[in-house]
């Protein structure tokens, strides 16, 4: 018996599985070996936790289904959607005595026969057994992934919308003054939200991270703030990142906690200007690398040209990962096609004293696009309001439940010759 599923997820799935086996069979295999939680998880919807213990589905080209996983774990991945009890196989543990393990099963058992496929994604020593019998890496998902389906569409709709949530979480929490810590209260404030808000929420599909980076930290995207950090003048970053029951999105807005001065408008400015340029772009056809090349050129005729003052991308996919095709950069081979999600988050980094960036979720449509976030973006919204007695007293909890230091830290800079 199939676990239960709605029935709009049952038809997502079955849509999934005839696209997996025409794709199989249009490769010329007789079966294709999944060993990715992420893919798994597209193709049944059970979530699960590996550690050192592989999981394998194996996909026939005839429709046939048989999944391998550790013993502790054949109970409860009976929920996986389109297989049966006796579709499940286990072994014993890892590692495991001879004749016990995984690569007994797979492998000298009779779980795999002809031509058969693997993602190229599945660990170096997996693959290299698999490949030693014979098979082939070779991707068959990031063209089934990369245009969602409907259904996919309202998930990520989901996602987005608590993404918007947790920006103006962030925002409410921040002040002149304040520390990175009272903002990265806002991830357990949304995600206890999610918790009371999602049917059938399953927290290893699910992930928040909410939290201001401080200017000059800021500049830095992909670095960490101290929770002592402390938000004063210059561009800060609302970051939000959520993934909701395995669909994610993001949001981000640059804002001020102190009025911001004509250099800092200007520059605000100039990446507002950037993420119009790539907003008119948007329509299926349109080649991603072009939309990031023309924001390339715009910022580099403003004396921007220089991708230490620049980092990123100016875009990439969402679905079951925050970061997945297609990606929207000068080198990429994608052409937007509707229904496809993407970001568009042009930045401006300038090195010890801030970064300037938003960031949206974005689907593309049949005659241009639809925002899925929609945060407030324009200049005037983002310079806060003077705090208030209630971000004094939850600033003095945080910092005696913490013991965080008194007063803000030096403002960090980077080693010489270092970069991000």
């Amino acid at each position: 018996m199939y676990a239960e599923h709605m029935p709009d997820q049952a038809a997502e799935f079955r849509r999934r599985s005839d696209a997996l086996i025409a794709a199989i069979r249009a490769a010329g295999l007789d079966q294709y070996v999944l060993t990715t939680g992420e893919n798994i998880f597209w193709m049944t919807g059970a979530t699960f936790e590996p550690l050192e213990r592989p999981f394998f589905l194996v996909v026939g080209a005839d429709g046939s289904r048989r999944l391998l996983v550790p013993l502790l774990e054949a109970g409860h991945l009976r929920k996986a959607w389109g297989l049966s009890e006796e579709s499940i196989t286990s072994y014993r543990e890892y590692p495991a005595p001879a004749g016990a393990g995984w690569a007994d099963l797979l492998l000298d058992g009779n779980c795999l026969r002809g031509q058969f496929g693997f993602e190229p994604e599945t660990g170096w020593t997996i693959g290299e057994r698999l490949r030693g019998a014979g098979g082939l890496s070779l991707d068959l998902f990031e063209t089934l992934r990369i245009v969602k389906s409907d259904w996919e569409i309202g998930q990520i709709e989901r996602a987005a919308r608590y993404a918007d949530e947790g920006v103006a979480k962030v925002l409410r929490a921040a002040w002149a003054g304040g520390s990175v810590a009272e903002t990265y209260a806002a991830s357990q404030s949304l995600l206890r939200q999610i918790v009371r808000e999602t049917p059938n929420w399953d927290a290893l599909a699910t992930k928040v991270i909410a939290a201001a980076w401080p200017a000059p930290v800021s500049a830095e995207p992909h670095s960490i703030p101290h929770l002592a950090d402390r938000l004063l003048a210059g561009p800060h970053v609302a970051l939000v990142l959520t993934r909701v029951n395995g669909y994610a999105a993001e949001c981000e807005r640059t804002f001020f906690t102190v009025a911001p001065s004509p250099a800092e408008r200007d520059l605000f400015g100039l990446m507002t200007r950037a993420r119009e340029l790539a907003f008119d772009m948007i329509r299926p056809g349109v080649a991603c690398a072009e939309i990031d090349a023309r924001v390339n050129a715009f910022l580099a005729g403003c004396g921007f040209g220089d991708f230490r003052t620049r980092l990123h991308r100016c875009g990439h996919g969402f679905g079951l990962g925050n970061h997945e095709p297609p990606w929207v950069a000068e080198g990429s081979p994608h052409v937007l096609a509707e229904n496809m999600v993407i970001s568009i988050e042009p930045g401006l980094y300038v090195e010890n004293v801030g970064g300037y960036r938003h960031s949206d979720t974005v689907l593309v449509t049949a005659d241009g696009y639809r925002c899925l976030t929609r945060s407030p973006s324009r200049l005037e919204q983002l310079v806060l309001p003077k705090p208030t007695l209630r971000h004094r007293l939850t600033h003095w909890v945080v910092k005696r439940s913490l013991n965080l230091p008194a007063g803000a830290p030096v403002a960090r800079t980077r080693p010489a010759g270092e970069t991000t």
